[in-house]
């Protein structure tokens, strides 16, 4: 009878000799764990190609992203100076955006984005959910949608160009009709993504 201690001699003893002799079990992989690293790859990838695929909720979530920074930059550029504006200007074909700060002085930056599967549309004072109400005025090449922040970072009195009436509780910008993608603006100028929430 071997004892445990005697198959730890016997071990010792087969390495002193020369080499190490490997048991069975140790020799290589069975037919489950090749299974379950198939699987596990099969899953991974799969993940993968649809981010791959499917483009269209990324793009707009960059794009949404973009607007939300560039309103900060333009806000930050106002304070304590003359009005900064931030131009939202779909191409005419739909198929970029381009976003444009500037002051009395002019442009101070400018980017274009693609807008391929985005649709745009802004609301001024309607803070209702995305989920409740879709956006009422398209944003287009013809009437694009201006935010003007003043000498304090707020929306300045004119508010908002390229919609009606002045800003007294929000600016929605919405993208796709869905809350996560969509963008808001307070009346204090600070931008955020998702719903309204004043």
């Amino acid at each position: 009878m071997i004892v445990p201690t005697d198959i730890h001699r016997q071990s010792i003893l087969s390495r002193s000799r020369g080499g190490i002799q490997l048991s069975r079990a140790a020799a290589g992989f069975t037919v489950i764990e090749i299974v379950t690293v198939i699987i596990i790859l099969a899953i991974l990838s799969s993940v993968a190609m649809s981010r791959i695929l499917s483009g269209n909720a990324l793009n707009a979530i960059v794009v949404r992203d973009q607007i939300i920074s560039l309103a900060r930059t333009a806000q930050q550029n106002a304070l304590g100076r003359s009005d900064v504006d931030l131009v939202i200007t779909p191409s005419a074909s739909g198929d970029e955006i381009t976003l444009t700060t500037n002051d009395n002085a002019g442009v101070i930056e400018s980017y274009t984005f693609s807008l391929s599967t985005v649709e745009l549309s802004g609301d001024i004072n309607n803070t209702d959910s995305c989920a409740a109400t879709s956006g009422a005025d398209a944003i287009s090449n013809a009437a694009p949608l201006t935010l003007t922040f003043g000498e304090l970072g707020d929306l300045g009195v004119s508010g908002v160009t390229g919609s009606t009436g002045a800003v007294t509780s929000a600016v929605r910008i919405r993208l796709n009709d869905t809350a996560s993608e969509s963008v808001c603006v307070s009346p204090s100028g600070f931008s955020y993504a998702g719903d309204c929430d004043v």
